[in-house]
């Protein structure tokens, strides 16, 4: 290799890799797409001094005996937590035939890119591609045509949901809206996540199938850390929830396990959500989400920033009686048939599409 000329990838041979399903959107001209790369990069190692130290931890916050950490699902749900990003690697993609450099991973091992490419042969490529379960992806109603992308020089593939201008989308939370975490209390959160199997809330699986038949693209916005992807992602998979993007958000559990674990969670919540409504100016957007942390006041916000866009605010009530003050105040300006309260997914279902 000459002198001063990068390599396309400093992926080694013992990284893990896992691509993100994301967005692609048009240009002005409509001549192009902007298509969005986003994936993980790690390698396993012997947990150091402060891994045993989040361990330690986490056994006692959650009441744990030994053997229930030694489970295998504690172990599949920690090992990326306790793996090293990688940093600085160099990352490539294939889309078609060509090959795009994207910039380095973060710190936390998170890498993210833009590529911009023709509307026709995006076209193209996304007849002759498939989006059936492979890489991260998984089968179930989209009413988003799918980009097929790859790492190059990596078992890793994903794919792009090609989100028209105009439309309607879905935004919905994960945690307390389509399954039950207990974001509420610490150690059934901790439980939730690392020891018990995941559990969906009855009947959103239903009625978000109902949505996408009618024409919704999903965008699953969480503050569930990147690190869970794929075990939220096979669980959506498995109870039928359509296909869509993930917006996770960056976490490591070292540093912020000892500062009550999930209060930083609300941060960076807010930018994803106008990030995509930016992104798509013409297109109307539904916001599902629940009472359990700041849901009400980021979509009331949202709406009022957005009043064009946001068409619909349904929040999953988990309180006994709602909390009037606080709804009354973080919908304040939001008019009143554009937020509702529901406790189960049926009162949903009864619904028509899109005006809810």
């Amino acid at each position: 290799m000459a002198r001063g000329v990068q390599p396309l990838t400093t992926l080694r041979k013992e990284d893990r890799v896992v691509l993100f399903p994301s967005v692609a959107c048009r240009t002005a001209d409509g001549q192009h797409w902007r298509v969005q790369v986003q994936g993980d990069v790690s390698v396993a190692g012997r947990p150091g001094v402060g891994a045993r130290m989040v361990l330690r931890y986490l056994r006692r916050a959650m009441r744990a005996a030994d053997d229930l950490t030694m489970h295998p699902l504690f172990q599949a749900r920690i090992a990326r937590f306790l793996a090293q990003g990688r940093a600085g690697c160099r990352v490539a993609v294939r889309i078609g035939e060509a090959i795009y450099r994207l910039p380095s991973a973060g710190r936390h091992g998170l890498f993210q890119g833009m590529v911009e490419l023709p509307a026709g042969e995006v076209l193209r490529l996304a007849q002759a591609g498939s989006t059936g379960g492979e890489g991260g992806w998984w089968p179930g109603p989209s009413a988003a045509a799918c980009l097929p992308v790859e790492v190059y020089g990596a078992a890793a593939r994903s794919a792009v949901l090609l989100v028209e201008p105009e439309g309607v989308s879905v935004i919905s939370d994960i945690d307390d809206t389509l399954k039950h975490t207990g974001v509420g209390c610490r150690r059934t959160l901790l439980a939730s996540t690392f020891l018990r199997p995941f559990e969906s809330i009855p009947g959103m699986a239903a009625l978000f199938q109902r949505w996408a038949a009618a024409g919704a693209v999903f965008h699953y916005v969480s503050a569930s850390p990147w690190q869970l992807y794929e075990h939220l992602a096979r669980h959506l998979a498995e109870e039928g929830f359509p296909a869509g993007s993930f917006h996770l958000r960056a976490f490591r559990l070292r540093d912020h396990l000892l500062r009550r674990l999930w209060l930083v969670r609300r941060s960076g919540k807010w930018r994803t959500l106008c990030q995509l409504l930016a992104m798509f100016p013409r297109r109307q957007f539904v916001l599902v989400g629940d009472s359990a942390e700041r849901d009400p006041e980021l979509y009331g916000a949202l709406a009022r920033r957005y009043p064009q866009q946001v068409i619909g605010i349904w929040i999953r009530q988990l309180e006994k009686l709602p909390d009037l003050r606080r709804y009354a105040r973080a919908f304040r300006g939001v008019p009143e048939g554009c937020w509702h309260l529901f406790r189960s997914a049926e009162e949903l279902l009864v619904q028509p599409w899109p005006t809810l």
